[in-house]
């Protein structure tokens, strides 16, 4: 009857060992990414017509630049309902389809800004999230959501 007993004292330690084990491996690539990125916007609120600037980074944890594109994605109850590319240097409420816009994402090093974002009178009232999508290539790739409620 010993040997049973004995058995399930060395079980109950190497099980905790195991579970320490787990919690030091990150869950997913994406937990490891190896960089970090940060959306900077005026405003939630936005006012139709009138330009909203914002400003993206993409960075190494010890603040280095790191290698980036980017696009725009416009949410609406969790569904993609737009995808536009920046275009920090066409002039505000002009794109997408003008002259000077781009039709890919935007690369860039560390940081850029973007004063060409307008949002349209249609938007007013609606729950909608502005997201950027940063790809910094095998570094991995940051989705930076920004919650925004249209005003007239």
């Amino acid at each position: 009857m010993r040997p049973p007993a004995r058995r399930r004292t060395i079980v109950v330690p190497l099980v905790a060992v195991l579970a320490l084990l787990v919690l030091l491996v990150p869950a997913s690539a994406a937990d490891a990414a190896s960089f970090v990125a940060h959306l900077r916007a005026p405003t939630h609120s936005p006012k139709a017509g009138k330009p909203w600037p914002i400003k993206v980074t993409a960075k190494t944890r010890s603040g280095k630049g790191v290698r980036a594109s980017a696009y725009y994605q416009f949410l609406y109850n969790g569904s993609v309902v737009s995808t536009q590319y920046p275009s920090p240097s066409a002039r505000p409420g002009r794109c997408p389809g003008h002259r000077g816009c781009r039709t890919s994402p935007y690369p860039f090093r560390g940081s850029f800004r973007d004063p060409s974002i307008v949002w349209p009178k249609r938007a007013v009232g609606y729950p909608l999230t502005f997201r950027v999508v940063v790809d910094a290539g095998r570094r991995g790739t940051k989705k930076l959501d920004y919650r925004v409620r249209v005003k007239r």
